[in-house]
């Protein structure tokens, strides 16, 4: 019986998408395993390799208009297999270690049946281009939770596995204003179930200059990229997406959610509301140097979107 579901959307993915197609392959419960792929509108080889994969393994494939990553990802939330317990989201150039999905299922494995919506996430081994070994992931110091979710993604998106519960909860809503997909999906499960982290490394994380979210090999490259995230249009991004998660799922959070969510969004009107919701928040980043700068770019009107400005 297959109950895993992966779901890939590509785009122009051919230099590195045959490794990742294989890696799937080599997986160690690959007979309960069934591969949804949705092709965003690629213009180079990605398709015919894609049809190459569903003649040779059975991959459903999907070739659809350009619509952008999130959308893409949502369409393929969308046409989610009902038989299916667990859904694993994927990239297009990485390579999945045989023991990813195996691990995933079996910390799943309580909630399969459960209402409650629940988010596996892992760790990751970076990689280069040629896949040789460069760093890891950070590993969460403080626990996953709504109020991290307000202001960083920790559960990297081509390690995310959910149960059925999650992926109904996902198909209710979705919006332009999505700033990553997977940052997405770790906000809404965590405002309304749980999340499961398992610091096991367990996908190698290729990092080639064009991700979308990259990391460094370098302690202090890291630092200085994470800085620069911080302190880019991304902050305003990050409340755009909190504004649309409100408007859709709002009224059925738990009501300390709603009302923290609330306060970051109706608190930046001027310096003093902002330098009063900086010594209450509960949002809080994983470094005790990226929370301080956090607040300091909240209290300096970072984080304001037109829509809540004075």
């Amino acid at each position: 019986m297959k109950d895993i579901q992966i779901f890939l959307s590509t785009y122009n993915g051919e230099k590195y998408l045959r490794a990742q197609l294989n890696s799937f392959l080599t997986l160690s419960n690959f007979e309960r395993i069934k591969v949804l792929i949705r092709d965003d509108g690629s213009t180079d080889g990605t398709r015919a390799i894609l049809e190459e994969y569903s003649e040779r393994y059975g991959f459903e494939v999907i070739f659809g208009e350009n619509v952008g990553l999130n959308a893409s990802m949502h369409e393929l939330v969308l046409a989610s297999d009902p038989a299916c317990r667990f859904f694993a989201f994927s990239d297009q150039d990485d390579v999945w270690l045989s023991n990813k999905l195996y691990r995933a299922a079996e910390r799943l494995a309580p909630f399969a049946e459960s209402d409650i919506p629940v988010l596996y996430a892992a760790s990751s081994t970076l990689v280069d281009e040629q896949l040789r070994k460069i760093g890891h992931t950070a590993i969460p110091k403080r626990k996953p939770s709504f109020y991290n979710a307000l202001v960083e993604n920790v559960c990297v998106g081509h390690t995310q596995v959910c149960n059925r519960a999650a992926i109904e909860l996902l198909k209710l809503g979705h919006s332009k204003d999505v700033m990553v997909m997977d940052y997405w999906v770790y906000t809404v499960v965590s405002a309304f179930g749980r999340i499961v982290y398992d610091p096991v490394y367990t996908t190698l994380y290729r990092q080639h200059g064009k991700n979308v979210i990259g990391y460094s090999s370098s302690r202090w490259s890291n630092f200085k990229m994470r800085l620069k995230r911080l302190s880019s249009r991304r902050s305003e991004l990050n409340t755009k997406q909190l504004a649309a998660f409100l408007d859709i799922y709002g009224s059925s959070i738990p009501d300390d959610y709603r009302r923290e969510g609330e306060r970051f969004l109706n608190k930046q009107k001027n310096f003093f509301t902002r330098a009063g919701y900086i010594f209450m928040t509960k949002a809080y980043r994983q470094k005790r140097t990226e929370c301080l700068v956090f607040r300091l770019m909240y209290l300096f009107g970072r984080y304001k979107i037109k829509k809540y400005k004075e």
